[in-house]
């Protein structure tokens, strides 16, 4: 079963009475005890090595925010990529490829199978936003803060936390492993290693007035990572062109070695209680100072599991340092079980945690930031 996040409000812009007696239905149901649907086969943990992609290049768009500049691949090229792989329409190809070769857009969610993570969601955007304007305070008394982007998808307040708090460490974490893979990877590393130039990368920049956009020439940068200056040369007296396996290689070996990020950055998949127990035995309880989650409250079955995961992560106070969790949510789905105020009530029965909203959109698709810290700590 697939749907989408589809939203509805009357002609004033206020929320209808279909979407108020939802949002009672679910606190209703929550209060008793039906939070956690685990009737379905999930996702295993899985660690997902940082790797350049087997592509020539990667086609990404620049996403701007408070006067900084992200990239994010496209859509489009994630299809194309999964195309030439011949694994689009195999009866044995995963939900994430089997939801592309339907949906190009990628905004169908199919329960326990894709969670929607090849699409940048407006609540990443509030989120990314919150962070540049907040940083230095979320950070105070940091020097190397570590931050876990649960359900991150494109990643992009992960994005830019990389590129501007150069001593934090991540963790990407997403459902799907496909996800982590085709895109949440190939982001990191369009802005940091493999970061669109102007200089003699053989990229193809192309601007307009509002969209800015680059092909990425991998292939060309692997060659340069081999054979610098003499690039040209080289492979212009080969009679094929193309790098063997064990020197494209060596290339990816020296491209990912001209960054920090394969220090700065792990990347795993899974359903959260999978990757719950997997952190408690590796006796890594407590150890992220702050959390990001977006998108992700959005039914009312997943709370339990990410409450569980959100009280074994976070690092605990010490001295002024404060931990927290930031949860960038719409305040009402419409259709679903899940909502701001019904998370809240969830976490406040939880008594784990104080959470407040602590900023707001203030349009009409209203949607929300929470914050969550340790209650009486």
């Amino acid at each position: 079963m697939s749907f989408k996040f589809n939203f509805g409000v009357d002609d004033d812009g206020e929320c209808t009475l279909g979407a108020v007696e939802s949002i009672e239905a679910g606190v209703e149901a929550l209060s008793c005890g039906e939070t956690d649907d685990t009737s379905s086969t999930v996702a295993p943990y899985e660690c997902i090595p940082l790797t350049i992609p087997h592509v020539s290049s990667i086609v990404v768009d620049a996403i701007y925010c408070k006067g900084h500049r992200l990239w994010k691949r496209q859509i489009d090229d994630v299809q194309f990529q999964i195309a030439q792989q011949d694994l689009m329409d195999d009866s044995t190809a995963s939900a994430v490829r089997q939801a592309m070769a339907t949906d190009n857009t990628a905004t169908d969610v199919i329960k326990n199978e894709y969670e929607g993570g090849l699409k940048t969601w407006e609540c990443s955007m509030d989120l990314l936003a919150y962070l540049a304007d907040n940083q230095h305070e979320i950070f105070a008394g940091y020097e190397h803060p570590r931050v876990l982007d649960i359900g991150c998808g494109t990643a992009l307040p992960s994005l830019y936390l990389l590129a501007n708090v150069p001593n934090a460490k991540l963790c990407l974490q997403d459902y799907n492993k496909d996800v982590i893979e085709l895109i949440t990877i190939p982001n990191v590393l369009a802005n940091t290693a493999l970061a669109p130039s102007t200089a003699n990368t053989g990229d193809d920049l192309q601007s307009t007035s509002d969209t800015e956009s680059c092909d990425i020439d991998i292939d060309f940068r692997r060659t340069q990572a081999l054979f610098g200056d003499d690039t040209d040369k080289i492979i212009g007296e080969r009679e094929l062109p193309e790098l063997t396996p064990d020197e494209a290689q060596e290339a990816d070996t020296r491209l990912l070695q001209s960054t920090d990020i394969q220090h700065r950055c792990e990347f795993v998949s899974g359903d959260w209680a999978n990757f719950e127990t997997s952190l408690r035995s590796q006796g890594r309880e407590h150890t992220f100072d702050l959390v990001l989650t977006s998108e992700t409250i959005y039914d009312t079955s997943s709370y339990k599991r990410l409450h569980d995961l959100l009280a074994c992560v976070l690092a605990k106070p010490v001295n002024d340092k404060v931990p927290m969790v930031l949860v960038a949510a719409k305040s009402i789905y419409f259709g679903l079980s899940g909502s701001v105020l019904s998370f809240e009530q969830y976490v406040r029965t939880r008594g784990v945690f104080d959470v407040e909203s602590i900023w707001q959109s203030g349009d009409s698709m209203s949607r929300e930031i929470l914050r969550m810290t340790w209650r009486n700590i």
